[in-house]
């Protein structure tokens, strides 16, 4: 067998490692350059300092790994990784060697529709309560695919090129520096602004459309007797714009008297502007001293907040999450889009009006959803003792407007709206307090919803809807976002409601008046584009004058999206050529 000679071990009674005087090192026929005396901290930072800075040979201490962990952040050591500190069972430390890469993703939202005009809002029944399946609403921010129809593209909500999903608590809007701030007007100063209602007419130009009855039997609903809401899948929901209407533009060229167009929509944000605490615009252009008050495509105000001036809104911390501000603002368009196809009686003949739908088209597929649309003028009165000429004489509107129902008995005309809750709490719900406390659950939501219930009051007063039914919409589970039951109807007349809410016509259209005045204040020799935005951190809106081209590079691309659409693809994809 080999043998084995006796080991030298190396003793130091002083401290830790060799012995100062070298005799260790010579047994073992080792030698150091540098004398042991002078073997220190002081000495090895002098040798190797500027370089590596403080030294730590083999220190497996907290502050060595700590150490480590400071210098494969900066890129030196081995590997030049980032060090995890996540640490499993055994006390091994992971460190991951790839390089960090940034999340960058491009793209467009949903889904497409092509049309006469260019926009449609999103069909909220896909993508978060239809056809699409739950993971797309939950891992997609940027959804679409609404069905569209004669009125344009449904761009969905994102557009691509850094503009994605409106977020609420953000600008609607990315001000340039070369944009000019033309006036900057207090939400508080928009209460004081008065027009007498008595001289405001209204006259209907045509009605579009169809009109249902609706079915009282959905006043008789309490909480014990809660209905599921219906999914209407296969209907149409169009909200294009004012430049894209036929019917608009149409009277704007035609109809010397009328300067100004827009729809009840834009007009009602206007209107209820005070009560609104996100951000929000409005594009209003100028040519030959006549406006079109309009919206962009993908704009928040397509989309209904929730408890947006609450004192604890919705946090945006995840903008995936379920209760955040946009999600909550899909889930809510899609309620109010079912609602006011759920309370509809079918058994009762539907009203076919004058004209068809202006934004439907046979090959489209699928049927617009029931509702009709009143075109009307409203003349607003000037002031004589004003030193501007047009302050002095009226101002002609044409306004699209919107009418949801007819009651059955006298054929007044319904606005149908809902409102809906997300966050049951133990001690307090709907289901409970609809029953002994239903004005004080009304209250409530005046309270965190005043921007919504007065743009739902303003629509309701532009469109002449006599009535106002206000459903109560919550969750089947809290934790589903996808479906909802209806636990009852309030009903309201407008200028009831309205004056509740502290909102009164001669406000209402003092507002617009104004607004219109302002603009039209602005001397410009060529046609001339204006930028109307709430400022999300102040109770502020400004008038800032843009660029003419300003926004048309979204219009252009969905422009090129339906270029594409039209080619013929083979197969594999590929464009078929074009025979001579």
């Amino acid at each position: 067998m080999a043998s084995f000679g006796p080991v030298h071990v190396c003793s130091n009674a002083d401290g830790w490692g060799p012995r100062s005087d070298g005799a260790d090192l010579d047994a073992l026929g080792l030698a150091l350059d540098i004398p042991m005396t002078d073997f220190s901290n002081e000495t090895l930072e002098k040798l190797v300092g500027e370089k590596w800075g403080k030294p730590r040979v083999c220190d497996f201490t907290l502050a060595g790994q700590k150490w480590q962990e400071q210098r494969a952040v900066k890129g030196k050591g081995k590997g030049k990784g980032t060090v995890v500190a996540n640490k499993d069972d055994e006390g091994f430390v992971l460190v991951d060697t790839q390089i960090p890469v940034k999340n960058v993703s491009k793209g467009r939202g949903g889904g497409k529709s092509k049309g006469r005009g260019k926009s449609i809002a999103v069909n909220y029944q896909e993508g978060i309560l239809g056809q699409k399946q739950k993971p797309f609403y939950s891992s997609n921010q940027n959804q679409g695919g609404g069905k569209g129809g004669k009125g344009g593209k449904s761009k969905g909500f994102g557009k691509g090129k850094g503009q994605s999903v409106p977020t609420f608590k953000e600008w609607s809007v990315t001000t340039k520096t070369e944009w000019e701030v033309k006036r900057e007007i207090q939400l508080s100063s928009l209460t004081k602004l008065q027009l007498n209602a008595k001289d405001v007419k209204f006259e209907d130009v045509c009605w579009c459309g169809r009109l249902d009855t609706y079915s009282k039997e959905y006043d008789r609903l309490t909480a014990k007797i809660e209905r599921p809401i219906r999914r209407f899948e296969d209907l149409n929901f169009f909200n294009v714009s004012t430049s894209d209407d036929p019917i608009l533009t149409n009277l704007l060229q035609t109809d010397e008297e009328v300067s100004v167009i827009a729809t009840d929509q834009v007009l009602a944000v206007l209107i209820a502007a005070a009560r609104s605490v996100y951000s929000w615009d409005i594009v209003v252009t100028k040519i030959q001293n006549k406006l079109i008050f309009d919206k962009r495509d993908g704009s928040p105000i397509d989309l209904l907040t929730v408890n947006e001036s609450a004192k604890d809104p919705p946090s945006n911390d995840s903008p995936e999450h379920m209760n955040s501000p946009i999600k909550l603002g899909q889930e809510a368009s899609c309620i109010n889009q079912n609602f006011s196809q759920m309370v509809l009686d079918h058994g009762v003949k539907t009203q076919t009006m004058d004209q068809p739908n202006p934004f439907e088209e046979d090959d489209e597929g699928g049927r617009a959803a029931s509702g009709a649309y009143r075109y009307r003028t409203v003349t607003l009165p000037g002031n004589p003792k004003d030193e501007c000429e047009f302050n002095q004489n009226p101002v002609k509107l044409a306004v699209r407007t919107e009418i949801n129902a007819k009651m059955p008995a006298d054929g007044q005309y319904v606005s149908v709206k809902a409102l809906n809750e997300f966050d049951p709490k133990l001690n307090y719900s709907w289901r409970t307090a609809l029953e002994t406390q239903r004005g004080a659950v009304l209250a409530t939501e005046l309270k965190n919803n005043a921007f919504k219930l007065g743009r739902w009051t303003a629509q309701s007063m532009l469109s002449g809807s006599e009535i106002m039914k206000i459903g109560y919409a919550s969750r089947a589970r809290s934790n589903d976002p996808w479906s909802h039951v209806i636990l009852g109807v309030q009903t309201y007349y407008t200028d009831g409601f309205a004056e509740q809410i502290g909102m009164n016509r001669n406000n209402a259209f003092g507002i617009l008046r104004t607004i219109i005045d302002i603009i039209m204040s602005y001397e410009t020799s060529q046609p001339t584009k204006y930028l109307v935005m709430k400022d999300p951190t102040k109770p502020v809106i400004r008038v800032y004058e843009i660029p003419w081209d300003t926004f048309a590079e979204e219009e252009d691309d969905g422009e090129e999206e339906d270029d594409d659409d039209d080619k013929d693809l083979d197969e594999d994809g590929n464009e078929v050529p074009q025979q001579p």
